[in-house]
C-alpha cells in the first residue's frame, strides 16, 4: 500500500493548533456525499461551526487523486482538511482507514463512512465525555438517516458506562464508531483487516471489546447518522457467501480467539449465526441464487460456529432453528435451505420468539435468547 498525505494550510504552519480529534473518512467513489460528511464534523447546534482547530479531517482518497476529491469538498474548510491518497489495489475500505489512523496525531481518532454524517456537536460532546471518564472508547449512539434508532449494543437497562463484552452484548456492535484513544489502539496492536471486501472491522472490535479497560456509551450525546441516500452501500450489497462470511471464518482462525473468555466466544458465535448466517440464507430465497458448493461451505461455517462453545444453539427460536438445523444437515442443498428459510418466514409469533421443545423456557431465559434480544431492543435506554 502506498499513501501520500496532501496537507491543507493551517495545521502544518508554525504555531498551528494541535487538533484534539482526528476524523478519518474513507472515500472510494466521488459520487458519495462526502462534502456532507466533512461539513458535519465541524457543525454545531444553531448553525454554528467549530473553527478553532480542535477538529481535523483526513479524507483517505482510495484509488483517487487528491485533486479530484478536493473539487467536491467545501471550499471554506480547506485549513481543517487533509487529503491522503491511498493506493493498494485491494478494493477494501480497511486499508484507507488504517492509513488515516496511522496519519493521525491527535489524542483521539474516529472513523466515518463517506455516506454517513454526525449530528451537530457530536465530536466535541464525545471528547468531553472521554476526557471526564478516562474511557478508552466512547461508543456513539447511532441512528438511521431519518431518525430511526440503531440500538446496538443491546446494553443492560440504563447501562451507559463500563460496558461489559458479554453482559452488554457488545458483539452486536461490529463497527468501531465513536471516539477512540489513539494511543490505546497502538498499545493494543489493533488494525482493521486489509483486503476484506466487507467486515474488515470484525476482528478489530471483537478484540477491542475484550481488551479495553473502559468503554462508555454516549447515549444522550449527538449521534452518528448512517446515510441511506447513496445509490449503493458496500455493506448492503449481496455478495457470494465466501465473501460475506469470510470475516467470521477468519475470526475463528485467529490465534487469540480461543483464548477469549468462553462466555464471550459463545456470545460472538451466537451473534454471527443470528445476524449474518440467518440473513445470508434469508436473502437467497430462490435456488438460482445459490452458487455451486455454497450449501457445503455454509455447513462448514455453521458447524465451526456451533463448536465454539457449549449450547450455542440453545437460545435460538424454533423458527431460527428451522434454518440452522437445515444448514447443519449433511444432506443440505439449495432446495432444502430455501425451503427452510420459507418456513421460517411463515412461522407464528411464538415460534419466532421461543426455542423449540420442552427446554424452550430455559432457552428463552438465556441472555442471548431471541426473546431477550428483541426485548433489549424494545427497552434500550
Amino acid at each position: 500500500m502506498t499513501a501520500r498525505l496532501v496537507a491543507a494550510g493551517g495545521f502544518d504552519a508554525a504555531g498551528a493548533p494541535a487538533p484534539l480529534v482526528d476524523v478519518v473518512v474513507a472515500l472510494h467513489d466521488l459520487s458519495r456525499p462526502v462534502a456532507r460528511t466533512v461539513r458535519s464534523v465541524f457543525a454545531l447546534p444553531e448553525g454554528r461551526v467549530v473553527a478553532d482547530g480542535r477538529l481535523r479531517v483526513t479524507v483517505a482518497c482510495h484509488e483517487l487523486d487528491a485533486s479530484e476529491v478536493a473539487a467536491v469538498l467545501p471550499d471554506d474548510l480547506g485549513g481543517s482538511v487533509r487529503l491522503l491518497e491511498v493506493r493498494d489495489g485491494l478494493g477494501s475500505p480497511s486499508g484507507p482507514y488504517n492509513a488515516g489512523i496511522d496519519a493521525a496525531t491527535a489524542p483521539y481518532v474516529t472513523i466515518i463512512g463517506s455516506d454517513d454524517f454526525f449530528e451537530p456537536g457530536a465530536l466535541l460532546a464525545w471528547h468531553a465525555r472521554a476526557e471526564e471518564s478516562g474511557a478508552e472508547m466512547v461508543l456513539a449512539r447511532m441512528t438511521m438517516q431519518g431518525g430511526a434508532p440503531i440500538n446496538t449494543p443491546r446494553v443492560r437497562p440504563r447501562r451507559t458506562t463500563r460496558l461489559d463484552a458479554v453482559k452488554d452484548r457488545m458483539a452486536y456492535r461490529t463497527a468501531p464508531l465513536g471516539l477512540m484513544r489513539r494511543e490505546s489502539l497502538g498499545d493494543l496492536g489493533l488494525r482493521l483487516d486489509e483486503g476484506m471486501k466487507v467486515g474488515g472491522d470484525i476482528a478489530f472490535t471483537v478484540r477491542l471489546w475484550d481488551l479495553a479497560e473502559r468503554i462508555d456509551l454516549a447515549w444522550d450525546d449527538p449521534a452518528y447518522v448512517v446515510g441511506v441516500d447513496a445509490q449503493t452501500r458496500v455493506t448492503t450489497t449481496v455478495r457470494p457467501l465466501a465473501v460475506s462470511l469470510a470475516p467470521y471464518t477468519a475470526l475463528l482462525a485467529r490465534d487469540w480467539f480461543p483464548r477469549l473468555p468462553r462466555a464471550y466466544q459463545r456470545a460472538v458465535a451466537i451473534k454471527v449465526l443470528r445476524i449474518h448466517v440467518l440473513d445470508n440464507v434469508g436473502r437467497r430465497d430462490a435456488v438460482d441464487l445459490w452458487a455451486d458448493g455454497e450449501a457445503d461451505y455454509l455447513r462448514d461455517v455453521v458447524s465451526s460456529l456451533v463448536a465454539v462453545a457449549p449450547r450455542v444453539l440453545r437460545p435460538f427460536s424454533a423458527a431460527d432453528r428451522l434454518v440452522l438445523d437445515a444448514c447443519l444437515d449433511p444432506a443440505s442443498t439449495p432446495q432444502s435451505l430455501v425451503a427452510a428459510a420459507s418456513a421460517r418466514s411463515r412461522s407464528g409469533r411464538l415460534a419466532r420468539l421461543l426455542p423449540p421443545g420442552p427446554a424452550g423456557l430455559l432457552g428463552a431465559l438465556d441472555r442471548e435468547s431471541t426473546l431477550r434480544y428483541y426485548a433489549a431492543d424494545r427497552f434500550w435506554r
